[in-house]
């Protein structure tokens, strides 16, 4: 009988004219409830604890600015170093190019490509891995291209070697200069920097007076002529 009484009570209150107007409430009042909870969750992860400095808004902004800022230059430094350590050589390309001889004067002996010839110092026959510029004795002796001093010592059959890392796998080895060289090991020199003067060579003495010029391709020794692209200008 309760239980009649209990749904005869909401079914005459579904009816009424109230009943549009307070569920319309408690729908507007549960919308509200949620909206400020989720407000306020929002501000809770957006605000930014203040350090013990007592910062201000402006240093907040100037901080990530700042940092940009200085990755940048730091980059830029970098840059320019790089740049600066990036010598001439490492564009020279053997075969290609324009390469110079050392020394002006023809070529009084060629490249051998292996094969045996006499040697009227030594009085055998070996392979000349080089080629032999005639030029006087004092004579300024130069750099075939740019690149970067690997070597300089005295040897008791050529005597004093200067060994040029000229980039692209290109290595030479200008023999026969005089004590006093204008480079040293690890110095970066200009196409056409002064080596130094031309001197005996004391394998080569009975020869007219010339510099031993070889050259090495990824440690190969190949034709000087041919790595400077003068095969066609030697005669």
């Amino acid at each position: 009988m309760e239980n009649e009484k209990k749904v005869s009570f909401y079914k005459r209150f579904m009816n009424s004219r109230a009943f549009y107007p307070v569920t319309l409430s408690l729908i507007a009042a549960l919308c509200i409830s949620i909206w400020a909870i989720n407000r306020s969750n929002k501000l809770m992860m957006t605000t930014t604890p203040i350090s013990q400095n007592s910062m201000t808004a402006g240093d907040y902004l100037d901080e990530p600015t700042t940092a940009i800022q200085n990755t940048t230059a730091k980059a830029e430094q970098k840059s320019q170093t790089t740049q600066k350590t990036t010598y001439a050589y490492e564009s020279n390309k053997a075969y290609k190019g324009e390469w110079l001889l050392p020394v002006g004067g023809k070529i009084g002996k060629d490249y051998s490509a292996g094969k045996l010839i006499k040697s009227a110092t030594m009085g055998d026959y070996r392979v000349h891995d080089g080629i032999d510029i005639i030029a006087k004795q004092g004579s300024e002796i130069r750099a075939a291209n740019s690149g970067k001093v690997l070597d300089v010592y005295r040897d008791a059959f050529w005597g004093t070697v200067v060994v040029v890392d000229h980039g692209a796998q290109v290595t030479a080895k200008y023999c026969a200069l005089g004590t006093e060289t204008n480079v040293s090991k690890g110095q970066v020199i200009e196409k056409g920097a002064v080596l130094g003067t031309l001197a005996v060579i004391p394998c080569e003495q009975k020869d007219e007076s010339h510099l031993h010029l070889e050259m090495r391709v990824d440690n190969e020794v190949q034709d000087p002529l041919a790595v400077m692209n003068m095969l066609n200008k030697s005669e």
